[in-house]
């Protein structure tokens, strides 16, 4: 599920346990807020890998 246009915030919302998402690194900061976020307010949890050579952070719904 790669789609670099899509805005943050709903995508990770959709995310059922065991999917996830890549987004660009240059957006890691944002991505990483909006996790912590919803996880904090929908009780879920959310881990993010950071890819340097192709420059993407994945999100994974884990709980």
């Amino acid at each position: 599920m790669a789609d670099y246009f899509n805005k943050i915030r709903p995508v990770l919302e959709a995310l059922q346990i065991g999917e996830a998402v890549i987004y660009p690194i240059s957006r890691m900061k944002s991505v990483r807020t909006q996790a912590s976020e919803l996880g904090a307010i929908h009780n879920r949890q959310y881990t993010t890998k950071t890819d340097r050579e192709a420059r993407t952070i994945t999100v994974k719904r884990t709980k």
